[in-house]
């Protein structure tokens, strides 16, 4: 213990001293720079995948079921409480609800919006996707025998069309069982807007929510022609889901959310792997301008070695000293490096969500992408990663300018 703190006073001395030259100061201070700046922009970008992350689960898979079951027949499941007892015997599958998928376009005077319209049971479909969490209104206002035809629309489909909660809005879509010439016609229903959900993001462009039954009566169905799946891993749920379908006894058609949003996903875990990469490769080089700041630091202090070694310090003393002046060295570059990649991770989604006001400038499209900001979500883990792993790579660094400094020769340089 007091060797290694001698060791330690040895490398503060050296760092601060007067005979320092400015070329070795210069150089010091761009190894300092360069850890900054490398563990900085890492805590930032991890933080930023973790955020990405984050608003994919919390925004996009939290308003879209795991899995959707179709059933092929034009009449929709026509066992559809046997089917939904079935898939819930999967140990796996933690809810289920009925509903009824339609493809279709909004309009209002002469603009128009294409979207998906989703008949639910409001009180089942709250167990598989976590809907009012970004509704201005409960699910079990589309069940009020008041209202004509109420809907829940997206965001960013009344935005496009004008409108707001209250309005009266037309859906046109394909009835199959009215043809003229052989060919399907299409049919209007008008529907009352009584609330909106906003993600912030192209969700709220393509969907709208309407009563199970309205939606049956519109697509000409007698049963509910989908089924909504929640299970206890997202990860696996092509397994688990595929393998409980097996057990239906009608034909049917299984997607789930990693065929649409899968891609996001893994690239999202892909970009986490090559940051991961970078922050090897961006402290290693950090780390080749501490090796050059010892070696000018030897250089430049071989008398006071020498000088040392007379007066009884040893090889391993020399080597702790100079070993202790790189992990200074980095630890005041984590230091800064820390405080300002935190910072940034927290005040980028301001600043980015307020881009375009600011500046004019759209970083993110929310037409195509799920969010127009950048997300952060900043976790003590990678904060500690990358500053273990920069204080590591620095120390191993530092070896070899340590190793060289306990070589130096007192006889040699006191005589000079």
């Amino acid at each position: 213990m007091h060797k290694s703190f001698l060791s330690l006073k040895l490398a503060l001395r050296f760092l601060h001293s007067k005979r320092y030259g400015a070329l070795a100061k210069f150089i010091s201070f761009a190894s300092i720079a360069g850890i900054t700046t490398g563990v900085a922009a890492l805590i930032l970008g991890l933080s930023a995948m973790n955020g990405f992350e984050h608003e994919l689960n919390n925004r996009v898979l939290s308003l879209i079921p795991a899995a959707t079951v179709t059933s092929y027949s034009k009449q929709g499941f026509e066992t559809i409480e046997d089917n939904l007892s079935k898939l819930e015997k999967n140990q796996h599958i933690k809810a289920v609800a009925p509903a009824v998928s339609l493809q279709g376009a909004f309009s209002h005077e002469t603009n128009f919006k294409p979207a998906l319209v989703l008949g639910i049971d409001s009180k089942k479909e709250k167990e598989v996707i976590s809907l009012e969490r970004f509704m201005t209104c409960k699910t079990s206002v589309l069940d009020e025998d008041t209202l004509t035809n109420p809907v829940i629309l997206g965001a960013g489909i009344a935005k496009d069309l004008k409108l707001k909660i209250g309005d009266t809005i037309n859906f046109a879509t394909v009835d199959s069982a009215i043809a003229k010439d052989g060919f399907s016609s299409m049919v209007n229903h008008e529907f009352t807007i009584v609330g909106l959900f906003k993600t912030g993001g192209q969700i709220d462009h393509n969907f709208a929510f309407v009563n199970l039954d309205t939606a049956k009566t519109i697509g000409n169905l007698s049963y509910p022609n989908t089924i909504h799946v929640k299970v206890d891993d997202m990860i696996q749920v092509d397994s688990i889901v595929y393998f409980a379908a097996d057990t239906l006894e009608e034909p049917c058609k299984v997607s789930t959310w990693i065929e649409t949003q899968g891609k996001l996903y893994h690239d999202i875990c892909m970009i986490r792997k090559i940051m991961y990469l970078a922050m090897v490769l961006i402290i290693g080089v950090a780390s080749f301008n501490i090796v050059s700041n010892l070696v000018m630091a030897v250089s430049e202090k071989r008398r006071e070695i020498a000088i040392l070694k007379t007066m009884g310090a040893t090889n391993a003393t020399i080597v702790r000293s100079f070993t202790f002046m790189g992990l200074l060295s980095a630890i005041r570059g984590c230091t800064l490096g820390t405080i300002i990649g935190c910072a940034l991770s927290f005040i980028t989604p301001y600043v980015t969500a307020h881009f375009k006001a600011w500046f004019g400038i759209e970083l993110l499209n929310e037409d195509i992408y799920f969010i127009n900001f950048i997300p952060t979500r900043l976790m003590s883990f990678d904060v500690v990663l990358v500053v273990s792993c920069a204080l590591l790579m620095s120390v191993l660094a530092s070896i070899y300018p340590a190793i060289k400094a306990s070589l130096v020769d007192p006889a040699k340089e006191i005589n000079l």
